[in-house]
């Protein structure tokens, strides 16, 4: 017979699956999250692009990633093959633990990327920058990086 602690642990599962499986399906939910702070990626270049992909997919090498690019002036959301880091086509890579994407979707319409920074905090986001420095400033990210917390220029430019 289970224990409560062995059944309350699979019910927290369950739930964190149910959680992730929405925020990876709510491509309008990311869009709009992109629109509202759109003076983050306005700098960015065309094509310029950062992805989201679980865990369980970095881990295997292979899966669907949410990639947030940059076309035509505008951002978008798509879904994209994830074959690996090598070839993944994008300047940053953000590897999520279960239920962390769950996390920051369920603060999309009030401090997402509060979220997203605390996240990657605490272990529950990992960043991959896939880019050289010079080409993610020449590129625009910088202030999209800074609102996470990720000053990688420091203080001396």
């Amino acid at each position: 017979m289970a224990s409560a602690s062995a059944l309350a642990s699979e019910d927290a599962r369950a739930a964190a699956a149910a959680g992730d499986a929405a925020a990876w399906a709510d491509l309008p939910g990311w869009a709009a999250l992109l629109q509202r702070h759109a003076h983050l990626f306005e700098p960015w270049i065309d094509g310029g692009a950062v992805g989201l992909v679980a865990r369980a997919a970095a881990d295997a090498g292979r899966g669907r990633m949410l990639v947030w690019t940059r076309v035509q002036g505008a951002m978008q959301v798509q879904w994209r093959d994830y074959r690996g880091f090598a070839d993944c086509g994008v300047a940053v890579l953000f590897v999520a633990q279960p239920g962390a994407l769950a996390a920051v979707h369920a603060r999309l319409h009030d401090n997402a990327l509060g979220q997203m920074k605390l996240q990657l905090r605490q272990g529950g986001l990992f960043i991959y920058v896939l880019a050289p420095k010079s080409q993610l400033l020449d590129e625009g990210y910088e202030d999209f990086l800074e609102s996470l917390g990720l000053a990688f220029m420091g203080a001396c430019r």
